[in-house]
């Protein structure tokens, strides 16, 4: 005989064999039934047929497996595996129809190499196991030694075998269905992101999905509900406790539909914030069967909510104060305007040129608040790319020196300036002027007549410091943490009128910030007045 390999799968009935699929075989090892409840039917087969033997074979794909039998002939079982086409199961499954033969040598219809010649079986009858659609899941027979002719109640003895065999079949394959439905359900769950706890009637804990599970790395101790409610570490949004009876899960076992609750889940990422819907599971008569909930993770939808609400707050804020900066220059242009449109058109020039003045020292302004809120715009967003280059600080800090003079000379207030001879470091050489330029700039307009600023610098091999200090009126402690702040401005600047758009720190902070330095803030050594410092790595690709 030839016996091949089997293949996993195919068909029933006999197809041609081609070297791509291999021919469909009878397979006489045991699979499908259980093959106790197999064996025990086939006996039952047996002695209602009074046969010497009986067999039970499943489709399964292409194949037919031997799944249950009493008495088999000795080397009949060995039999690994037989083309289908040598087969009298084969040959019942291609006609659809009972097969009774009573001399198996005498019989045109049994194949030459049938399994049934090399054991000595010289009777047969067979009948066709069929599924409640009435397609064909394999066969039920007997066999004898001897040529016989089969008696009717043998053949119906057979016959019941055959649909004893369909019956128990159909409950095997739903059960196997529903088997294979439950493991669909629990990898689908156990793939969701989402956390989902269900427990049954009786307080057992029967689902915890792989999510749920593994941020909350669940003891193994933990199996029914009274244990979930006393171990869950979960409180609300506000850190308070939750009462173990107002539980989700447990809420919902006793009839309660739990919607939208939020609560805080403290898991073994942190403190998350979830959302919790919890409903009871009901039959259809409205028995309970279990409760089932689930738990939303909103912590980044919360975040983002704040932040976006924090966004629209500052932007209201932005705009507001950007309208209000801008009015002040546009009104006092357009109030000048106005009244050098009512002059008399014979009037002197003389008189228009303090009005001249005037309108053009708003445009001016005008003009320097917008230059300064695009420039901000562009170092904010990263528009700005800074030129590195070797540079050397204290020609930098002198250049803005000796720009800021002018405006020192005009309020009396002495500058002095304390540097070593040299700074060598990297960093974009118009933007650190710009820089000290507007820390200066802060410097002077907050100092009263007559005072004095200095800017210092000093350092290390790896940091270069630069102090702006100043004798003026100072900032209160609480109004520190805001001076950076675009737009801010203090008490002071309100109440003495200080012109300024609150841009120049700001502006100051970002150009450090762009170098990889800091900006602080605090109050003169023992004297009235400001500090701020700059701190800035001389080369900053060696930072760590």
């Amino acid at each position: 005989m030839d016996f091949r390999p089997v293949p996993e799968r195919g068909v029933l009935i006999d197809e041609p064999v081609s070297a791509e699929v291999p021919a469909p075989v009878m397979e006489m090892t045991p699979g499908g039934m259980s093959r106790v409840a197999a064996d025990r039917l086939a006996a039952l087969t047996e002695g209602g047929a009074r046969a010497a033997c009986a067999m039970i074979h499943l489709a399964e794909g292409r194949n037919m497996r031997l799944i249950g039998g009493h008495n088999l002939p000795p080397g009949f079982e060995p039999m690994q595996q037989v083309p289908m086409s040598s087969t009298l199961a084969g040959l019942l499954l291609r006609t659809g129809f009972p097969l009774v033969i009573s001399d198996v040598e005498a019989d045109d219809r049994v194949p030459p190499d049938a399994p049934v010649r090399a054991v000595g079986i010289r009777s047969y009858a067979g009948f066709p196991v069929r599924d409640p659609a009435g397609e064909i899941v394999g066969v039920c027979a007997v066999m004898d030694y001897q040529t016989r002719h089969w008696q009717p109640d043998e053949l119906t003895a057979v016959d019941n075998g055959a649909q004893a065999c369909a019956a128990f079949v159909a409950e095997q394959r739903a059960h196997e269905a529903e088997h294979q439905q439950r493991r669909y359900l629990d990898t689908m769950l156990d793939s969701l992101d989402t956390g989902v706890a269900a427990c049954a009637a009786d307080e057992r804990l029967v689902l915890v999905n792989r999510s749920l599970r593994e941020r909350l790395n669940l003891p193994a101790e933990v199996t029914d509900l009274e244990k979930w409610a006393a171990w869950l570490p979960i409180t609300t949004p506000d850190g308070n406790p939750v009462d173990r009876a107002q539980m989700p899960l447990r809420r919902a076992l006793y009839g309660t539909d739990v919607r939208r609750t939020e609560f805080a889940l403290h898991t073994r990422d942190g403190r998350r914030l979830v959302r919790v819907n919890a409903h009871p599971i009901t039959d259809r008569q409205g028995g309970r069967l279990g409760a089932v909930a689930v738990f939303h993770d909103i912590t980044e939808a919360r975040h983002a909510e704040h932040l976006q609400q924090m966004l629209s707050r500052a932007k209201d804020e932005y705009l507001n104060l950007v309208g209000h900066e801008l009015r002040t220059p546009v009104t006092i242009i357009a109030s000048y305007l106005e009244l050098m449109s009512a002059t008399e058109p014979d009037a002197p020039a003389a008189d228009l040129f303090p009005m001249i003045d005037a309108a053009r020292r708003g445009s001016e302004r005008l003009r320097r608040l917008v230059e300064a809120l695009l420039d901000l715009s562009a170092l904010d967003a990263g528009r700005t790319e800074l030129t590195v280059a070797d540079i050397d600080l204290i020609t930098v800090v002198t250049s803005a020196s000796c720009a800021a003079e002018e405006h020192a000379r005009a309020k009396d207030i002495r500058l002095t300036q304390t540097t070593p001879a040299r700074m060598p470091m990297q960093g974009d050489a118009r933007r650190l002027t710009q820089l000290t330029t507007e820390l200066l700039d802060n410097a002077i307009t907050y100092t009263p007549r007559g005072g004095a600023v200095s800017v210092t610098v000093s350092g290390n091999d790896t940091t270069a410091v630069v102090d702006v200090t100043d004798t003026g009126l100072g900032i209160p402690e609480h109004e520190r943490p805001h001076v950076f702040d675009r737009f801010y401005r203090g008490a002071v600047a309100t109440d003495l009128a200080i012109p300024g758009a609150g841009l120049g720190l700001a502006i100051a902070k970002l150009i450090a910030e762009r170098h990889h330095g800091t900006i602080t803030i605090s109050p003169a050594d023992g004297r009235p007045g400001t500090t701020i410092r700059v701190e800035l790595p001389r080369n900053p690709s060696h930072r760590s």
